[in-house]
């Protein structure tokens, strides 16, 4: 967690509190924790040379606030994820790398199927990705932020005064994740085509 250390800690605050904000004087805005397993693909570098990524697993954490159940609700949340083990295959040799991310998170959630104790919900938005890692080679190859869309489909199960949110989540790469020239392990890369970054993310959530 140190890496984003340099990450202003006002951004995640800034944005809690415009949606605070935006909420309905009606809504009543829940804090919740959560963490899962990831998944992740990173897309083959195309260009003046080629690499190829291997797909990598991974967990995550973190923390979000949710409004009220509704048909239509907002979340943001920011979440920690780490990629595990990146491994980058240079033709001559392979290259290893730790990845991790700092995820920040806008959901608008729709209610479907309510029942009295469970209730389905499907979600889409943005997420804003800072990436970073221990190996500085590795880190000077990466953008400072990659943004990402995201969809995912979960139950909002009602046991007591806690809400109980299994999800499955796919996030698919917009902006370029690694900048378009750089080297690692003295090769130097030109990339003819946007490098993303997509995962699949199974979370189990809590909401109090």
């Amino acid at each position: 967690m140190s890496e984003y250390s340099r990450i202003p800690s006002m951004i995640f605050s800034l944005l809690i509190a415009a949606m605070l904000a935006w909420m309905p004087q009606s809504a009543h805005a829940q804090l919740g924790i959560a963490a899962g397993l990831n998944f992740d693909d990173l897309s083959d570098i195309s260009g003046s040379r080629t690499a190829t990524y291997e797909n990598s697993a991974g967990y995550h954490f973190g923390v979000f606030f949710d409004t009220e159940s509704s048909p239509i609700a907002l979340r943001l949340g920011a979440y920690y994820r780490d990629m595990g083990e990146v491994e980058l295959d240079l033709g001559e040799f392979g290259e290893f790398f730790d990845l991790s991310l700092l995820d920040v998170a806008a959901d608008v959630r729709f209610s479907v199927l309510p029942l009295p104790i469970v209730k389905g919900f499907v979600s889409a938005g943005p997420v804003i990705s800072f990436p970073s890692s221990p190996n500085d080679e590795y880190k000077a190859t990466l953008e400072s932020k990659s943004i990402s869309g995201n969809v995912g489909a979960g139950l909002a199960i009602s046991l007591g005064g806690m809400t109980l949110t299994p999800e499955l989540r796919y996030s698919i790469g917009i902006s370029r994740f690694m900048k378009d020239e750089f080297s690692i392990g003295g090769i130097n890369f030109k990339t003819d085509e946007v490098q993303r970054s997509n995962s699949v993310q199974l979370r189990l959530g809590f909401i109090f």
